[in-house]
């Protein structure tokens, strides 16, 4: 029997709708509970699947599936990030760490990314804190190059600081911003009420505090020496 066009369209719709489906159950799932704590079975079961092998099918592994959606999002970040880059370079670059920073933490909204349900920084933040070697180099890979370059803006303007003391700062940069991001995104979820985040503006806050942490003075030169002593010990 000939198929029909229009069958052949309707498969192909499923299986997107499968595929995706599959995105937005784990990514859920992994932001409410964690990377390490998910199991295929509970993905699947999830995303409504008829299929128990279709992560496996789509995906390859539940690791292809976890790689693709950090791809997913840095590229959406990447688009946003990259316009608002253009803008400060229209008029002559950045200026301050503050404005670069801006960028970072007032980049993506939720209705930017390819899915905008509030789990982005939750899922982040769940493989960055378990595997944050695995994360950097699968970014280095990936050559996201929008990323790179933001933090190259920062080094450029923070020349001031040793280059040891402001690597380990752009590390914790990252995990505050994400840790408060994932925070507020919990919050947004819950839908509850709370002072926090409601009363003054989280993000011009976060914007304030995450430039300060780059900014710190810079402890004296004894102090980092003494510090490295100590980790040989």
């Amino acid at each position: 029997m000939v198929r029909t066009k229009k069958a052949d369209l309707d498969q192909l719709d499923e299986r997107t709708d499968t595929r995706k489906n599959i995105k937005v159950a784990a990514r859920r799932l992994f932001a409410e509970r964690g990377v390490e704590a998910v199991t295929v079975r509970e993905i699947v079961a999830a995303a409504g699947a008829k299929n128990g092998g279709s992560l496996n099918y789509y995906f390859k592994s539940k690791e292809g599936l976890v790689l693709e959606l950090i791809n997913e999002i840095f590229t959406d970040c990447s688009a946003v990030w990259l316009e608002r880059i253009s803008e400060l370079d229209r008029k002559g670059g950045p200026s301050s760490v503050r404005e670069v920073v801006d960028i970072i933490v007032r980049g993506p909204r939720p209705e930017n990314f390819t899915d905008p349900s509030p789990t982005v920084n939750r899922f982040l933040a769940s493989i960055l804190f378990v595997r944050r070697k695995e994360v950097s180099t699968y970014l280095d890979q990936m050559n996201f190059l929008v990323y790179r370059r933001l933090l190259q803006l920062i080094s450029s303007l923070c020349q001031h600081i040793p280059e040891p003391v402001l690597r380990q700062r752009l590390v914790f940069f990252a995990w505050y911003v994400l840790s408060v991001e994932a925070a507020r995104e919990g919050w947004v979820a819950s839908r509850r009420r709370s002072d926090v985040w409601s009363g003054t503006d989280p993000q011009l806050n976060l914007v304030e505090t995450a430039t300060a942490l780059i900014e710190a003075p810079i402890p004296p030169s004894g102090m980092i020496s003494r510090s490295r002593q100590a980790r040989k010990r």
